[in-house]
């Protein structure tokens, strides 16, 4: 017989007809970490990957398409923020749908959407085509981004921080191969050849992701516990385990899913605003930094082109190799400040660390604003520190919400990020050939703002089970 008791706004229902066990329980003692959890973090890296290399490909671009189709600076300013934009949109419905029908869905779909943005791009025959390719692209990565909550919900409590870091890692390995390839292929084959092989790895992503399976967690929220049983049972075969044929989850049913007025609570509401000030000021610095590396170092002359209105002459640059090694140097540096990242935030916690980090960032940008010295070394150690701070907030980030609101809340949060991120890659163009020193200031005052955002945070991650969350 089926008995339900009602807790706060959940209902718990409990089979007396077998064994029932909590969903913390069941993966952190029984089918731990194992092979069925790894699938999912390479999956999730994959698609990570391919997402920020295409984010990172038109950066690359740009120098070349400058030439070749007599780009205007408002238009390469389009052309970078396109894909910000439609994701600031795209994100929070996305994020939205993904609490009430799951996370694997957008997965799927937004692996597709970002694979056809990629390789039509390559064919675009002009620079109008090529900017909707770009628009489709952003909402590509918003439609996958919100099934992000997935590779959390399937993964232990104590190995929260190394599943995060491996979305983190993705997001700088996505970065450094598109700097690779364009080493070894952009001046070898051209810029469309070029574009349609980077964008080859994401068809291998596509077809992984229907491997993926739906969240356990989300589906208790949902009520749906044979579904969550299915879900369990595919890791635990995986992982090697045997569970009892007549094992039952504690469900933890809420029919009140992805409701905006539950992220902006009384309860969540200062999370909300200080992740998204932390989140939107760090974006500033990190995307502004990976438009100004190739635009700033990009010194290889390749011909002259007239503006066909104005008349004008401007003289025409490609990245040269030097630079795609900076380049590459500097994403390497991110990389090893995501893996510090990580390592502080299992050994001492969210809070602290991501607050000294923000110090150090305000530091290093400010010998900038002074000196003006921006070479490869210290820019390098500048993607270092951003790389530190983005892999904390994001470890906050994915904790901090509960189940039936999680892929909402990160989208809302991310949506506000992006602002940022616009705001940084957009301006880039504008200060770095009229006022360099802006450029610095900028970066200088979004770096303070993320101090501000860590000062007004006051919730410590570290040792919160997300069940605690979801009955808090």
């Amino acid at each position: 017989m089926e008995t339900k008791v009602e807790r706060s706004h959940l209902l718990r229902a409990v089979d007396k007809n077998g064994p029932t066990v909590d969903i913390n329980n069941l993966l952190d003692n029984y089918i731990r970490l194992g092979p069925g959890q790894y699938l999912i973090w390479a999956i999730s890296f994959l698609i990570i990957a391919t997402e920020f290399g295409e984010i990172a490909l038109i950066s690359i671009l740009i120098p070349v398409l400058r030439c070749e189709w007599d780009l205007s600076v408002s238009f390469e300013t389009a052309l970078t923020a396109a894909i910000y934009i439609t994701y600031f949109i795209t994100v929070p419905i996305a994020g939205k749908v993904s609490d009430f029908y799951g996370r694997r869905r957008p997965i799927i779909v937004g692996s597709i959407v970002v694979t056809a943005s990629g390789l039509l791009s390559a064919m675009a025959p002009n620079k109008w085509l090529f900017l909707l390719c770009r628009v489709f692209g952003g909402v590509g990565v918003g439609i996958v981004g919100s099934g992000g909550p997935l590779i959390l919900e399937v993964t232990p409590n104590d190995y929260r921080v190394a599943c995060v870091t491996v979305n983190m890692i993705g997001l700088y390995f996505g970065k450094l191969m598109v700097a690779v390839s364009a080493y070894l292929l952009l001046s070898l084959l051209g810029w469309r050849w070029f574009t349609a092989i980077v964008a080859l790895p994401s068809i291998l992503t596509c077809m992984l992701t229907t491997l993926v399976p739906e969240s356990p967690r989300y589906l208790i929220v949902c009520g749906e516990e044979e579904k969550a049983m299915k879900s369990i049972n595919f890791l635990a075969k995986l992982n090697g385990v045997t569970l009892p044929t007549n094992l039952k989850l504690t469900v933890y049913e809420s029919e009140n899913r992805g409701r905006f007025k539950d992220i902006f609570s009384y309860d969540r509401l200062r999370d909300v605003i200080s992740l998204s000030i932390i989140l939107g000021s760090n974006l500033c610095v990190v995307y502004g930094l990976v438009v100004y590396l190739p635009l700033a170092l990009s010194s290889h002359v390749c011909g002259v082109s007239v503006n066909n209105s104005t008349g004008l002459r401007h003289t025409c640059t490609q990245i040269s190799s030097s630079a795609l090694v900076s380049l590459s140097l500097a994403t390497l540096c991110g990389l090893v400040g995501t893996v510090l990242g990580a390592l502080f935030s299992f050994c001492i916690g969210r809070l602290y660390p991501i607050r000294i980090a923000t110090l150090i960032q305000i530091g290093v940008i400010f010998l900038f604003y002074f000196c003006f010295n921006m070479t490869s070394v210290n820019l390098s150690v500048a993607v270092f520190i951003t790389g530190i701070v983005n892999c904390i907030e994001w470890i906050i980030i994915a904790e901090v919400f509960p189940t039936k609101v999680r892929a909402t809340s990160i989208s809302v949060v991310n949506c506000f990020g992006k602002v940022g991120g616009i705001i940084g890659s957009s301006l880039v163009y504008v200060l770095l050939y009229s006022s360099p020193v802006s450029l610095v200031t900028l970066f200088l005052m979004a770096s303070v703002t993320c101090f501000v955002g860590t000062m007004i945070l006051d919730k410590e991650t570290k040792n919160l089970l997300l069940s605690d969350v979801d009955e808090g």
